[in-house]
C-alpha cells in the first residue's frame, strides 16, 4: 500500500507543478517553481528507497532526495521574501545557493565517507524498505541552517506584518503557517523516523496551498493585473524593431492590420521598398531617443492610423523600437465631417457676425449723427475725424515699431466715430448755443467725456470684443486730455493717456481749426499745421508729430475732396 501511495504523491506532485505553470505563467515567482521541481525530486527519491533491495540503492535514493531536502527550505525562503516585497542582493543569492549546494555535497559523500552518515541500517517501515542512519558531524550544519531559516522566517514575518501595508496579510499568515509546518515537520519526523513515508504528504500539502496562495497573489500583484487587463482589451498593433533597424516581432493584431509583416524575417533589415516599412522607418528617423515618445499618424491604404513611437527596453538598456499602432479611421472620418460641419458653422456665424456689426455700426453712427445734429457747431465733425484718425493710424501703421498693433489701430477706426457720444446727455440750452460757452456752461459741456465713456461701455460690453470696448471707452473718456496734464476731465499727463486718445486728440483738435464754427472763422491747413506742430509736447503727444507730419498733405487732400 505504501508503495502505491509513494506512486500517487509522485504523480500528484507532478499535476501540481502543472498547475502551477498554468496559473502562474505570467506572474512567475521562479522560487516556488524551482521549489516544486525539487520536491517532485525528493518524493521520487522517496519511492526508490522504498523500493530499495539493497544498501547501495538505499543510499543513491537518499541522495537523491536530498537534492530536494537541501534546496527546498532555501527556494521557500526566497519566496517568502519575493512575497513580502524585499529585495535580496545577489551576493545574499548565492550565499544560500552556496551553502545548500554544499550540504547536497556532503549528503552525496555517504557511503564513502562518514562526514554526514557514520552509517545505515537496513529496515523495514509500514511494509517498505527504509533505513536508520547514524548521523556524523557535519549532519548538524544541516540541522543548524533549518533552524536559521525557521528564525528568519519568523523575522520577516513580524517586519512585514507591523511594516508593510501593502501585502495581504491572508497571505502573510499563510505563508508563516506554512513555514512552521516545513520546518517544524522536519523536527518532528526526524525524532520519529518517520520522514520517508510523511515527507512526500508534507509536501503536497505545501504544494497545494502554494497553489492557492499564488492565485490569491494574483489579484494583489497590480502589475500584473494591469497587463492582464490591458492585453485583454488591447485593440493596438505592436511592432519592434532593433536599434540597427532589423524586424524584431509583432502582435496578432498587428498582422491583421497590416499583412505585409507576414513577408518580414526577422533579424533582417526593414525595407524601404515596402510601402510599410518606409512609413516605420521614416517616424524612427524622426525619433529623438532622449524623448519619451514621439507621436504621428499616417494612412496606410484606404484605413487611418496613430501611431506612437518609444524606446524599446531590456531590463534597464534601450534596445530597440516598439511601435504602438491604433486604428484612427472612424475618428479621422469623423473629425473630416465635423471640420466640414464647423467650416460650414463658420462661415454662417461670420455672415451674421458680419450682418449684426454692421447694424451695430449704423446704430452707434445714427447716435452718433443724432448728437452731432443737435450740436449747431459740429456739422460733419463725426465723419471728418474719423477719416483723419484713419489717416494719421494708417501713416504710423508703415512704422515697423506699430505692425504688430494691427487690431488695435483697426479698432480705433471703427471707434472714432464714438468719441462725442456722451453729448447726448448734454442739455440742449448749452449744446445748440450759438456762441461761446461761459465757465458754468463749459464745465457741464466737459462731462461729455466721461458720459460718454459710460454710454459707450453700456452699448458694446458683451457683444463686442474686450479690447474695441476699452478702446472705443477709452477713446469717448480721454480724448479732451493734454499731454502736459492740463486737459480733462482727468488731468493725465504724458503716456497715462492712452494712445488711442492721444491719437484721436490730434484728429479732432485738427478738425476744429480747420472748419468753421459759429464762435470762429476756420484757419487755413498751413495754420493749423502749424498750431498742431507747435503744441506737440504740450497739447499733444510728440511722438506723433512725425506721423501728423508725414500725413498732412494727406489731410489737406481729403478736407479738399470734402469740399466739393
Amino acid at each position: 500500500m505504501v508503495h502505491y501511495y509513494l506512486i500517487a504523491t509522485l504523480i500528484l506532485s507532478l499535476a501540481n507543478i502543472a498547475i502551477l505553470m498554468a496559473i502562474n505563467s505570467k506572474r512567475n515567482i521562479p522560487y516556488y517553481t524551482t521549489m516544486f521541481h525539487v520536491m517532485t525530486v525528493q518524493i521520487g527519491g522517496h519511492l526508490f528507497l522504498a523500493y530499495s533491495t539493497n544498501e547501495q540503492e538505499a543510499l543513491l535514493a537518499n541522495k537523491i532526495a536530498y537534492v530536494g531536502a537541501s534546496f527546498v527550505p532555501m527556494l521557500f525562503f526566497l519566496g517568502e521574501l519575493a512575497l513580502c516585497n524585499i529585495k535580496v542582493s545577489k551576493k545574499l543569492h548565492i550565499l544560500l545557493f552556496s551553502i545548500s549546494a554544499i550540504i547536497l555535497c556532503l549528503a552525496l559523500t555517504t557511503g564513502q565517507s562518514d562526514i554526514f552518515y557514520k552509517s545505515i541500517t537496513l529496515v523495514e517501515n509500514f511494509g517498505v524498505t527504509d533505513f536508520v542512519a547514524e548521523y556524523g558531524p557535519a549532519h548538524n550544519l544541516y540541522n543548524i541552517i533549518m533552524g536559521l531559516y525557521l528564525i528568519s522566517g519568523l523575522v520577516i514575518f513580524f517586519t512585514s506584518f507591523y511594516k508593510k501595508r501593502n501585502i495581504s496579510y491572508k497571505n502573510l499568515f499563510t505563508l508563516a503557517v506554512l513555514g512552521f509546518i516545513m520546518i517544524g515537520s522536519f523536527f518532528v519526523m526526524r525524532r520519529l523516523n518517520c520522514d520517508m513515508v510523511l515527507t512526500p504528504a508534507v509536501f503536497l500539502l505545501l504544494q497545494y496551498t502554494i497553489l492557492f496562495m499564488i492565485h490569491r497573489i494574483g489579484k494583489y500583484d497590480i502589475q500584473s493585473t494591469i497587463l492582464d487587463t490591458l492585453e485583454f482589451q488591447n485593440e493596438s498593433a505592436y511592432i519592434s524593431f532593433s536599434e540597427d533597424l532589423r524586424y524584431i516581432g509583432c502582435n496578432d493584431i498587428a498582422l491583421h492590420h497590416f499583412p505585409t509583416l507576414k513577408q518580414f524575417r526577422v533579424d533582417f533589415k526593414v525595407q524601404e521598398s515596402d510601402e510599410l516599412g518606409k512609413i516605420l522607418l521614416d517616424q524612427i528617423s524622426k525619433f529623438n531617443p532622449n524623448d519619451f515618445s514621439y507621436t504621428s499618424s499616417f494612412q496606410y491604404g484606404k484605413m487611418h492610423y496613430k501611431s506612437t513611437l518609444k524606446n524599446l527596453m531590456h531590463g534597464n538598456k534601450i534596445c530597440g523600437y516598439m511601435f504602438r499602432i491604433e486604428d484612427d479611421t472612424k475618428i479621422q472620418r469623423y473629425i473630416k465631417l465635423l471640420d466640414n460641419y464647423n467650416n460650414n458653422l463658420v462661415t454662417d456665424v461670420q455672415n451674421r457676425d458680419s450682418q449684426i456689426q454692421a447694424i451695430q455700426e449704423q446704430m452707434i453712427l445714427g447716435m452718433a449723427n443724432m448728437v452731432e445734429s443737435r450740436d449747431n457747431n459740429t456739422g460733419g465733425h463725426i465723419k471728418r475725424t474719423s477719416e483723419a484718425v484713419k489717416i494719421i493710424v494708417n501713416e504710423m501703421r508703415k512704422d515697423d515699431t506699430y505692425r504688430p498693433m494691427n487690431n488695435f489701430f483697426s479698432a480705433l477706426i471703427k471707434a472714432a466715430p464714438m468719441h462725442d457720444l456722451g453729448k447726448i446727455a448734454v442739455d440742449d440750452a448749452i449744446l445748440r448755443k450759438p456762441g461761446r460757452f461761459t465757465e458754468e456752461e463749459f464745465e457741464i459741456m466737459k462731462t461729455h467725456a466721461e458720459k460718454g465713456a459710460a454710454i459707450v461701455e453700456n452699448l458694446l460690453k458683451g457683444v463686442e470684443s474686450e479690447q474695441f470696448v476699452a478702446v472705443a471707452r477709452n477713446v469717448a473718456h480721454y480724448h479732451h486730455e493734454r499731454f502736459d496734464g492740463t486737459g480733462y476731465p482727468n488731468r493725465l499727463k504724458g503716456k497715462d493717456i492712452p494712445l488711442e486718445a492721444r491719437i484721436m486728440a490730434v484728429a479732432d483738435v485738427y478738425d476744429a481749426l480747420v472748419s468753421q464754427r459759429c464762435y470762429k472763422e476756420k484757419m487755413s491747413y498751413a495754420e493749423a499745421y502749424e498750431v498742431i506742430v507747435e503744441s506737440m509736447g504740450t497739447h499733444f503727444d510728440p511722438q506723433l508729430k512725425k506721423y501728423f507730419i508725414n500725413c498732412h498733405r494727406e489731410l489737406e487732400a481729403y478736407y479738399n475732396s470734402m469740399k466739393r
